[in-house]
């Protein structure tokens, strides 16, 4: 059973980034048809990603040399069934790009929750970072974590998001050279 998990999540993660930090992505989703068969891996794999306590759930911190691991469990417990597509720009904000750096935990109902802004750096400062997360996030969806028939919620992630705000030709023109974002 596991052997046919790795060689699925191989197969789903080719556009996913493999890595030992706990950075999820809450900007990208996972297709209906990679969910569905997904989706009956996530209560073994609790026990294996997750340290519950209560009714609540935190993901395991994974050493550089389990980056294997480390990306099978984002993809399971924190990869958006449905991300946004639409939100609401928060008011006075410049042209150009934000790197955010941000904490939450997903509900037990899946949704993203306590958001706190760590760092944001480029044209929004972190009260405009806050607001661009929330609106963002209210149309965002996380498969709910139910393990024997209860309800759990996610803690202890965090995300970094790069906003890019305006037209693509013209993020160069609205970013410093030394505003500390790459530019493509």
């Amino acid at each position: 059973m596991f052997r046919n998990l790795f060689i699925l999540l191989f197969l789903c993660t080719s556009s996913a980034a493999f890595g030992a930090d706990l950075n999820c992505t809450i900007d990208k989703e996972l297709s209906k048809e990679n969910f569905m068969k997904l989706k009956q891996f996530r209560e073994p794999a609790a026990k294996v990603c997750l340290k519950c306590e209560g009714k609540d759930c935190e993901m395991k911190v994974w050493s550089k040399d389990q980056a294997g691991d480390a990306a099978i469990c984002k993809l399971l417990f924190c990869t958006a069934k449905k991300v946004s597509r639409g939100f609401k720009l928060p008011d006075g904000i410049e042209k150009g790009r934000s790197k955010i750096s941000f904490d939450y935990f997903i509900s037990e109902n899946g949704k993203i929750k306590g958001i706190d802004v760590t760092s944001a750096s480029g044209k929004m400062n972190k009260r405009q970072a806050y607001k661009y997360l929330v609106s963002f996030s209210k149309r965002t969806f996380f498969e709910p974590l139910v393990i024997d028939g209860i309800n759990y919620r996610i803690s202890n992630l965090s995300g970094e998001v790069t906003a890019s705000i305006g037209k693509p030709k013209d993020m160069d023109k609205y970013n410093a050279a030394d505003s500390k974002l790459w530019t493509n």
